[in-house]
């Protein structure tokens, strides 16, 4: 072991001799470092904001959850105060007095700011038209469903509750809300940009005058009501193509140099998959998470950097 440390001793003393020599190896040794810790901080910074852009993501759909949810107790609330309507469960035979009632609370419903939202009510007993699967799932299960369901007007956020006379089923009172209206409350309480891409053969349920010249393809078999949102969020979808669909798929968000986007797979009232909710924000703005993400990375690396020079500088 001796020998070992005195052999080493031998040989640096030798390389100081030889000033030129000793000097390359000295370079070329700090520079490997440099290179080194150049790799090791960007890989540590990288997985750092990868990380941020994860917890972000997280809080997007979590938002995203509870105003959903929100919305569902809201729609309950407005079936319970119809229900309570005495002047409503006693005339349920009476479908004048049944349209004229629902007709006043729709009427308030607008005028104190609930845009989008309107009651409806299928009685059993004088049906004429098929009821759509969803009501009849209802009338089958006789509990309540609560989903997204593509109507002929449109993507609308649905609740359907099952009304008993007596503990006799008389009929189903709907509650429905246009998605471009649930849309413009999420931007405005949660902030963000809000889109929602629908699956191509979803759109067999849209009536033909919503359906034609208003979708237009985004990516795959995925299209957007072009003049309903925002067109610079769907078109950096559109630029991105397949690879930057799966790539959001496989990690949960997508950050480019525009916006940053997560989403969640929208599973509809029946059970079937729809389509995709995308909420996200734009890069831009020295406020934007994503740009005080990058300001930091870039301030460690350059801070270690520094160091790393200061120690080199040292040395020699």
């Amino acid at each position: 072991m001796f020998s070992f440390i005195k052999a080493i001793q031998n040989l640096l003393a030798n390389l100081k001799k030889r000033k030129g020599l000793w000097f390359s190896i000295l370079s070329a040794m700090s520079i490997a470092g440099i290179f080194l810790t150049l790799f090791l901080i960007t890989n540590v910074t990288k997985t750092a904001s990868a990380h941020v852009y994860e917890d972000v993501s997280h809080t997007y759909k979590k938002n995203l959850d509870t105003r959903v949810l929100d919305k569902q107790k809201e729609y309950k609330n407005i079936v319970l105060a119809l229900k309570s309507n005495s002047n409503f469960t006693t005339n349920l035979n009476n479908i004048q007095i049944v349209d004229d009632t629902i007709k006043k609370y729709n009427d308030n419903l607008n005028t104190n700011g609930f845009d989008g939202i309107a009651i409806k009510y299928y009685p059993l007993n004088t049906q004429v038209n098929i009821f759509r699967n969803s009501i009849n799932a209802v009338i089958n299960r006789k509990s309540s469903l609560f989903g997204m369901e593509v109507m002929l007007d449109g993507p609308n956020m649905v609740y359907l509750e099952p009304l008993f006379i007596e503990q006799n089923l008389v009929g189903v009172i709907e509650v429905k809300q246009n998605l471009i209206s649930f849309k413009q409350d999420y931007e405005k309480t949660q902030g963000g940009v809000f889109l929602f891409l629908l699956q191509e053969r979803s759109m067999n349920a849209l009536s033909t005058d919503v359906k034609n010249g208003n979708y237009r393809a985004v990516v795959d078999d995925l299209f957007v009501e072009e003049k309903k949102f925002d067109g610079m969020f769907f078109g950096n979808m559109i630029k991105e193509g397949s690879e930057g669909l799966k790539l959001m798929r496989d990690q949960g968000y997508k950050v480019n140099e525009v916006f940053f986007k997560t989403y969640k797979e929208v599973i509809d009232i029946n059970g079937s998959f729809i389509g995709y909710l995308v909420v996200g924000e734009k890069v831009e703005g020295s406020n934007g998470f994503v740009n005080i993400v990058d300001k930091l990375t870039k301030e460690v690396t350059l801070i270690a950097l520094g160091l790393v020079m200061s120690i080199l500088i040292f040395m020699f």
